[in-house]
């Protein structure tokens, strides 16, 4: 989950930048801190022997120039260089007028190069909202297309085929849900989290365990897997470990080879019979997995299932 935490860390920290304002009281007085900090140092060097005059004000001028702006930098750089000749020089000469100069253009530089990486943080963080403002569109007609298709299975199949519109339905519905989780704000999915979103329903203290090593998910796995654990959950509530008579669903977690094992084990208190043929919900399951690179393998025994999925979790 370190990856996760360092994309949050990320977004916080550039829209925490992106607020600054170069002209607000709270730009400047972030810049007397700054600039206070090198100055501290300045005086540890000082007492440690070493001849800086301005090394330790760079920072200050570097974190200015990003956090608010050409105003605050161009501030820092002034403030500093008056630290410096102020409380850090006795008798100012030719030296120090050099080293004056040599700060004032390498600070020139640095606000230039710090001012360029600014706006192109800021484009980025316009191009982001846009984009964002177009993925919440076409996932909202996406999801009233679903919804349409469902209204229409379910007004088609009545009767006798009751039961199959109803599946078909509850399977449009996971489509849906998949796509509102690759698409979200937040952009992020573990592995974990969607079975265990998947699994929510049925839970009861003792029957579902979830262990193992968590992963992240890339969009196109989210949505196939999706379909892949709604199916699989489904069959378990209808003829496996989940039909309430004390039986038990352990999922596990693992990596092989770069590639993302489930073990999905059912532990039935009823005996289990093999499907007589493969049906549609195994095909899809098939079929789901087919387009992220994975594959499953199922083993119907005596006391449940045992199936063993494999895929690629970047996809």
């Amino acid at each position: 989950m370190n990856a996760v935490s360092n994309v949050r860390a990320g977004r916080s920290l550039s829209d925490w930048v992106l607020r600054r304002r170069p002209w607000s009281a709270t730009t400047f007085l972030l810049t007397l801190l700054a600039v206070a900090l090198s100055s501290a140092a300045r005086v540890a060097l000082d007492l440690l022997g070493a001849s800086l005059p301005y090394a330790t004000f760079y920072p200050a001028v570097v974190f200015s120039a990003l956090f608010g702006g050409i105003p605050s930098a161009i501030f820092a750089t002034w403030l500093s260089a008056t630290v410096v000749l102020v409380a850090f020089t006795d008798r100012p000469g030719h030296g120090e007028a050099v080293n004056l100069v040599a700060f004032l253009g390498t600070a020139a530089l640095v606000i230039w190069l710090a001012n360029l990486c600014r706006n192109a943080l800021l484009e980025l963080k316009r191009s982001e909202h846009a984009r964002e403002l177009l993925l919440g569109e076409l996932r909202h007609r996406v999801n009233n297309q679903l919804a349409v298709f469902q209204s229409i299975v379910r007004s088609s199949l009545s009767g006798e085929d009751h039961d199959k519109g109803e599946a078909i339905s509850l399977r449009l519905e996971a489509v849906a849900r998949a796509n509102t989780l690759a698409w979200s704000d937040h952009r992020i999915m573990t592995l974990r989290m969607l079975i265990e979103m998947e699994l929510q329903p049925y839970r009861v203290p003792g029957v579902i365990a979830v262990e193992g090593a968590d992963v992240q998910l890339g969009p196109d796995a989210v949505r196939n897997l999706a379909l892949v654990f709604h199916e699989l959950a489904t069959n378990a509530v209808k003829y496996g470990a989940l039909r309430g008579d004390g039986g038990r669903l352990e999922v596990q977690l693992a990596q092989d080879g770069g590639r993302t094992v489930v073990t999905w084990r059912e532990l039935c208190a009823h005996a289990v019979e093999p499907p007589m043929r493969e049906g549609f919900g195994m095909r899809m399951i098939r079929a789901s997995l087919a387009a992220i690179g994975g594959s499953v393998e199922q083993d119907f025994r005596a006391d449940g299932l045992l199936c063993r999925i494999r895929f690629e979790a970047g996809a």
